[in-house]
C-alpha cells in the first residue's frame, strides 16, 4: 500500500472515529497512531486471523492497544471517501469492509474510553456495541444526504447478509452471533422509534444513553429493545 493510499485510509478512519465521538460525546486517542501491521502484531505475540482485530496487552499502569486492519480493509477505506457527495461508504462493493473498519474503530474507542474510566468490558459487550456503532455511523452518513429512508436496506445488509469467519471456535461464533442479534434488533427498534419520524435528536439521546450502560445492564437493555 502506498503512503498516499495509507494517508487516505487514515483519513477515513479518522472520520469514523470523529463520528463516533460526536454521537456519544466521548474522546479517545487518535486511532491512526495505534494501527499495527501483521508483522507488528506477530512481534507482540498475536497472529491476526480476521481482517480486523483489536490487540490488547495488559500493563502495570493500564492496557496497551493496537488495531490491526488487513490490506483489503485499508484499501477500501482509502477508496471510500466519506466526504464525497455520493455515499461511498455504503457502496455495494465497499460496505462489508467499511463496516469492518467501523467495528475496529468502535472497539478501539470503546475500550480506550472504558479503560480511562476504570470500567471493565466483556467481549460480548465490546462486540455488541460495535454492531450498534457501525449502523449508527452509516445511518447518519445516509441521513445527511437525504437518504434516511434507506435505513431498512442498510440494516438488512449489515445484520442479515452476514458470514462468519470459518476458523471461529464455538464460543467465539456464539458471541458474534449474539452480538449480531442484539445489534440488529436494536437497529430495528431505533428505526421504528426515531428514524421513521425523522427524530434525529431523539436518536442521538437514545444512543448516548445506551452507550453509557455497561456490562450485563447494557446487554439486557439491548435485548429488551430487540424483543419489542
Amino acid at each position: 500500500m502506498t503512503r498516499a493510499a495509507r494517508g487516505r485510509a487514515g483519513r477515513t478512519l479518522a472520520f469514523l472515529q470523529g463520528e463516533l465521538e460526536a454521537i456519544y460525546a466521548v474522546e479517545a486517542p487518535r486511532v491512526a497512531a495505534f494501527l499495527v501491521g501483521r508483522e507488528a502484531a506477530r512481534a507482540a505475540g498475536r497472529v491476526p486471523e480476521a481482517p480486523e482485530e483489536l490487540l490488547v496487552l495488559e500493563e502495570d499502569d493500564g492496557v496497551a492497544l493496537g488495531l490491526y486492519l488487513d490490506d483489503a480493509v485499508m484499501e477500501t477505506a482509502a477508496a471510500a471517501d466519506p466526504h464525497h457527495r455520493r455515499p461511498r461508504l455504503v457502496a455495494r462493493a465497499a460496505l462489508a469492509r467499511v463496516a469492518c473498519a467501523a467495528e475496529g474503530v468502535s472497539h478501539f474507542v470503546y475500550l480506550a474510553t472504558r479503560a480511562a474510566a476504570g470500567r471493565p468490558v466483556s467481549l460480548l459487550e465490546l462486540e455488541a456495541q460495535a454492531e450498534v456503532d457501525k449502523f449508527a455511523v452509516l445511518l447518519l452518513h445516509l441521513w445527511r444526504r437525504g437518504l434516511r429512508r434507506t435505513s431498512g436496506a442498510l440494516r438488512r445488509r449489515l445484520f442479515e447478509r452476514v458470514r462468519y469467519h470459518a476458523d471461529l471456535g464455538p464460543e467465539a461464533l456464539a458471541r458474534y452471533r449474539e452480538a449480531n442479534r442484539l445489534g440488529g434488533g436494536y437497529a430495528r427498534w431505533l428505526e421504528g422509534r426515531f428514524v421513521e419520524d425523522a427524530d434525529i435528536e431523539g436518536l442521538l439521546r437514545e444512543l448516548r444513553q445506551s452507550y453509557r450502560l455497561g456490562g450485563r445492564e447494557k446487554l439486557d437493555y439491548l435485548g429488551a429493545r430487540t424483543a419489542q
